[in-house]
């Protein structure tokens, strides 16, 4: 594993001891948080990682998402179950804050967000980013994490810090790849199999052997997984009605989905002229995922029709996840010597909500009749934008070096769509009643009721902006730069914001460096015209929970406010330390504050339901809060001249969040833990590579801290201990084939099982391990890969 890039002694002066000729060729040149183009990553002004093909190879993960939390300690990936669409959509998050809070680019160029807001209790609730895994890891060249808020810089969800994702360009002799995996977990579920590749074409040419003028390049990605079963009882023979059941534990299915994923990635460079250039790339990605809801006992009259499942049932979501990605651009360099760069990019998700082996007990009841597979309706989020920059490296007299000035303008337009779902998905007859309870039969599809057309709706919004960015060597020891910018959102109102960076080179191998900024995050269109009703547990009991917009007279009623742009500052401090080619060393400490943070809000339980809804959430700005943390990564290459090459790196992360205020009394006590005790505050990475002539070992070992179940009351707090977690991997390169067995958690760990008094978790009905764990609740993967390279 490598997280940073060997680099040598930064830019030194004329006096400094001369480095080996290779010492620049070994650093990394970076392109995020800097409009440089010779800026290394140990040249930077803010803290960057770098992950190769080989990295994200290395984790045995066929999701960017998972192998990124792997890799780095700053970012985390839940895997929680049985939460709906969360299911097929899980959020990550970077240095402990919301999910919303990260930027993703995609070769420099903004990433559309996902169409899904997390609504149930778990890590990242209420956000709606982006989907990292609609991207094949296949297409990426490297990705480079920037940790650090660079809002002036990028514009809105900059505050945690930006991953922007390279991809693979050109069509290099040997550049081309394909490989075929399957693994399977250690209880024999989860199995998986796949096969993805990238190949380049030469476009153009005069088939003498000269350049081409163009390139294309074909990425793809095909996985095939099965479900995971973890819950206390996953014998299925216990829901037969009269069977025995001696444990009193139903039956449920609790661990991850069933996925099949379908993607590809088309990018293409051409030179239109001398110093002109056509590029872009078209992304599709398809995921079909299976999750699970609770099961219904068949003894359960609200909930079961006996005359169709005379054993109960176990409802599921079906959720098609459509994700396109367009991006098409011309850029050149002037005769005067500057840059230019015009590009449009189109992203849209698709979330559609398809529910089987379900059925409507009012319907039935009502009218006699129910389906059991219903489309309960769909969710889209589609945005557009459209960028001009100009950059040019200037001669000021009054400064030693050039500066790199860098402007621009950009305009975004948004949109949200909620599609009704069909009539029998919402149907609901009050009059309907229960005989057994003395109330209405639950009305609408079970796990996922349908979207009303009262819900349905189109939202738009559109933004522009403007920025300019400075940076320049004012010495042969000091860099700095500076950056603002201006954003006015047609919905949300306008933003500024700055950003001060600067460098000092203290000797010949020590550095220092500094950031101070502001940033925004402005209300996603999710945020503010997201509304459903759906099935979650109130007072451990299931129950429909309305979520309503923030100006739906219901939730005006309850103290709702139209939303405003969440504000952060960002500071952090580091060093850079470098003594040999060999060995590096960063450190750095950051703190962000964020005011008018975006929450969900509590469950707000109704005098009177309206209809079936028993209790009210809504979105509030409702917090201000402040995260502190620190950075640390080592990373030394040793020669082992005969013996081969060995690399070892540690890496850390520590980061804890504080509430300094609570503006709502719709933000309780358990909501408050998701944001300071639901993600670890600690996380380490300890990985070593070995290779010689063509073997090749990896080892990676990392601790997830402990995570803490906050709730009402201080009785109901859980913690869950911390874990070491071990990946393994082996591989031998026989002339283009390279063969990799390897071990995912090879030490078997699990997380602490949740306690009985733990409801949060709902422990009695046997769902034994909590949603919060960090590192999932598997247990131990086998994988084998096998690649071919032409």
């Amino acid at each position: 594993m490598l997280l940073l890039a060997l680099s040598g002694a930064t830019r030194a002066d004329e006096n400094a001891p001369a480095q080996p000729q290779d010492a620049k060729q070994l650093q990394q040149v970076v392109v995020t948080g800097t409009r440089s183009t010779t800026r290394t990553v140990a040249e930077s002004l803010s803290p960057i990682d770098i992950l190769t093909p080989k990295d994200l190879a290395s984790t045995g993960s066929t999701d960017l998402a998972s192998a990124l939390g792997k890799l780095l300690p700053s970012l985390d990936f839940p895997r929680p179950a049985i939460n709906d669409g969360n299911d097929a959509l899980r959020p990550a998050t970077l240095r402990g804050l919301s999910p919303d809070d990260v930027l993703v680019l995609v070769d420099g160029k903004r990433y559309h967000t996902s169409a899904l807001v997390n609504y149930n209790a778990s890590v990242g609730r209420g956000s709606a980013p982006v989907d990292l895994n609609s991207i094949p890891i296949s297409a990426i060249d490297h990705i480079e994490v920037l940790r650090d808020g660079a809002s002036a810089q990028y514009g809105s969800d900059a505050i945690a810090g930006v991953v922007n994702i390279v991809l693979k360009k050109g069509a290099p002799e040997g550049g081309n790849s394909v490989t075929a995996g399957g693994g399977v977990m250690d209880k024999g579920d989860g199995a998986q199999n796949g096969i993805e590749g990238s190949v380049g074409i030469p476009l153009g040419g005069d088939g003498k052997g000269g350049a081409a003028p163009g390139w294309l390049r074909l990425s793809w990605n095909y996985q095939n997984t099965m479900n995971t079963n973890r819950a206390e009882n996953a014998d299925r023979s216990t829901t037969l009605a009269g069977a025995p059941n001696p444990s009193g534990i139903p039956y449920e299915r609790y661990g991850d989905p069933a996925v099949k994923t379908y993607q590809s990635l088309l990018n293409f460079g051409y030179g239109l002229a001398p110093n002109v250039d056509l590029y872009g790339y078209l992304d599709l990605s398809r995921r079909d995922v299976t999750s699970n809801g609770y099961y219904r006992a068949w003894n359960n009259t609200d909930r079961n029709v006996a005359a169709v499942y005379p054993n109960g049932f176990l409802p599921q979501i079906v959720n098609p996840t459509n994700d396109y990605a367009a991006v098409l651009g011309i850029r050149g360099r002037t005769a005067g010597g500057w840059n230019w760069d015009l590009s449009a990019d189109y992203g849209q998700n698709d979330l559609t909500f398809d529910i089987q082996d379900s059925i409507n007990t009012n319907l039935w009841h009502s009218l006699g009749y129910s389906p059991t597979y219903f489309n309960a309706g769909a969710f889209h989020n589609k945005q557009g934008v459209v960028n001009l920059d100009f950059t040019r490296e200037l001669e000021w007299r009054f400064l030693p070096n050039p500066v790199t000035l860098a402007f621009g303008g950009e305009y975004r337009h948004e949109k949200y769509v909620i599609d009704a779902g069909e009539p029998d998905s919402y149907y609901f007859d009050p009059d309907t009643i229960n005989p057994d309870t003395g109330n209405p039969y639950p009305g609408g599809s079970q796990v996922f009721p349908g979207l009303s057309p009262e819900v349905a709706g189109s939202f738009s919004r559109h933004s522009e902006a403007a920025y300019v960015d400075l940076e320049t060597d004012l010495s042969e020891r000091f860099s700095a730069g500076v950056a603002a910018r201006y954003e006015d959102y047609s919905d949300a109102g306008s933003t500024r914001s700055g950003k001060l960076s600067a460098r000092y080179q203290l000797t010949d191998s020590f550095a220092l460096r500094g950031t101070a900024s502001n940033g925004f995050r402005a209300p996603s269109l999710a945020q503010q015209n997201y509304e459903s009703v759906v099935t979650l547990i109130q007072n451990g009991q299931l129950a429909q929970i309305g979520t309503y917009r923030t100006s739906d007279p219901v939730a005006v009623a309850l103290g709702a406010k139209p939303l405003k742009p969440e504000k952060s500052a960002n500071y952090s401090v580091g060093g850079v330390w470098q003594p040999s080619n060999a060995f590096s060393a960063t450190l750095d400490l950051y703190q962000i504050r964020i005011w008018n943070q975006i929450l969900y809000s509590d469950q707000i339980a109704l005098d009177e339901p309206i209809g079936q809804v028993t209790a009210v959430q809504f979105f509030v700005n409702g917090a201000a809060t402040r995260t502190r943390g620190a950075d640390l990564i080592l990373n030394y290459q040793w020669d082992l001249d005969a013996w081969g090459r060995l690399g070892l790196t540690a890496s850390g992360n520590y980061n804890k969040t504080k509430v300094l205020e609570v503006s709502t009394p719709a933000f309780g006590r358990a909501s408050e833990g998701l944001l300071t005790s639901a993600s670890p505050h600690t996380k380490y990475v300890l990985g070593g590579d070995w290779t010689a002539g063509g073997f090749g070992l990896h080892a990676n070992l990392t601790r997830y801290g402990s995570v803490t179940r906050i709730g009402d009351t201080p009785d109901e707090d859980q913690k869950f201990s911390a874990r070491w977690l071990l990946d393994l991997a082996a591989s031998y390169t026989w002339d283009a084939w390279t063969f990799t067995l390897g071990g995912d958690n090879v030490t078997n760990q699990y997380p602490t099982k949740a306690a009985l008094y733990n409801v949060y978790e709902d422990r009695a009905d046997g769902l034994q391990y909590s949603a919060l764990s960090p590192f999932g609740f598997n247990g131990r993967y086998w994988y084998g890969k096998v690649t071919y390279r032409f």
